[in-house]
């Protein structure tokens, strides 16, 4: 049953990732300073210095900055025309975008601009190889086993761990000593899982 956050409509849980996945990206990175699609508990995990959740519209209100980590919501999006803004939908239709998809396009968007300096985003969406394959444009790592990761149900406010489906992590490096960075990353996530660089 959906559940209410703000005045959005959302699910009754969210995913969250797990200590293996934040730990990673705070290592890669130096830190995680923005995470753009959050909660006041994922951040409890996440650890950024600042975060966006669901009300602060994060996707396309909000000042994107310094490392950033995504861990994309499930939904689908439909383009606006009267707000000129991405709005979410629980409906499905050959003309809808991802979450997955569109929370990676922004991100690399911001990335190619300089918006930010760097950014690791992740996913449990393996549909993503298929639509979005720029990702291979940059290092990835498909994990090699399901991570447990974190759902944390609204209407109680509990937590459990939970298994998800393939997943996998792109690096988007810093424009100062990418090879290093690059290095960096695959030293680290190369333990999780297949590195393509």
């Amino acid at each position: 049953m959906p559940a209410f956050v703000g005045n959005k409509k959302v699910e009754d849980y969210e995913w969250i990732s797990n200590k293996d996945m934040i730990d990673s990206a705070h290592l890669v990175m130096g830190g995680i300073d923005l995470d753009p699609a959050s909660s006041d508990k994922a951040n409890e995990f996440v650890n950024a210095k600042k975060y966006y959740t669901p009300v602060d519209d994060g996707l396309n209100e909000m000042e994107w900055f310094g490392n950033v980590y995504v861990f994309p919501p499930r939904h689908s999006y439909f383009w606006h025309h009267g707000s000129q803004r991405w709005k979410m939908t629980r409906g499905l239709s050959p003309t809808l975008t991802s979450s997955y998809a569109l929370w990676w396009k922004t991100l690399k968007r911001k990335w190619v601009s300089r918006e930010i300096e760097q950014g690791i985003y992740f996913a449990n969406a393996p549909d993503m190889f298929m639509y979005c394959q720029d990702i291979f444009d940059h290092p990835v790592c498909v994990f090699r086993t399901r991570p447990m990761l974190n759902q944390h149900f609204f209407h109680d406010g509990t937590i459990k761990s939970r298994n998800t489906c393939v997943s996998f992590a792109v690096f988007l490096q810093p424009s100062k000593n990418v090879s290093d960075a690059t290095q960096h990353f695959v030293d680290v996530y190369g333990e999780m899982g297949r590195i393509i660089v």
